[in-house]
């Protein structure tokens, strides 16, 4: 499937980048606009592009896909390194994700929604209780409470130690 790469900034001047697939509806444009994001520390390349092609070629949608800020093909602010998550920060980026969908004249700008797995589709569920713009939600493995995952993942018997090890900052 046909897909453009793209890229964009964001309110403090980071550069994000990712794919922008058409629609390949034969219903005129503009269409609505799907933006997705990768979980917790994965990139676009793990089979985002799957789920873009299929919602593109069997809905009249086109999808934006982005790596966050330091992973991938999307840069840092200076002085910042890679692969950190801040969570308001990521959030504040899809934000941005959401602007420049909107820019562009073949997306509805009307029309947006946002598509998570994991810790995206927690943000996701937040972007889409605060922002407007945000039509639509859809979320795949919601990640939205870290202490109901933590205590699901590890043993019990091993949370009172991992508690104490944070604490002591080990």
């Amino acid at each position: 499937m046909y897909r453009q790469d793209i890229s964009f900034k964001t309110t403090d001047a980071v550069t994000l980048r990712g794919w922008f697939y058409p629609s390949t509806s034969s219903k005129r444009g503009p269409h609505p606009c799907l933006i997705i994001s990768h979980g917790f520390a994965c990139l676009k390349e793990w089979d985002l592009d799957i789920f873009a092609s299929h919602f593109c070629t069997h809905l009249p949608l086109s999808c934006l896909v982005y790596d966050h800020r330091g992973f991938g093909a999307s840069d840092t602010a200076p002085g910042q390194p890679r692969h950190e998550i801040i969570p308001a920060v990521q959030r504040a980026d899809t934000q941005d994700a959401i602007t420049y969908a909107q820019s562009r004249d073949d997306v509805d700008p009307e029309k947006i929604g946002l598509w998570g797995s994991s810790y995206s589709a927690g943000h996701a569920i937040h972007i889409g209780a605060v922002d407007r713009r945000v039509k639509v939600v859809l979320a795949q493995n919601p990640f939205v409470s870290g202490w109901t995952q933590v205590t699901r993942a590890v043993r019990p018997d091993f949370i009172a130690g991992m508690v104490a090890g944070f604490q002591a900052g080990e």
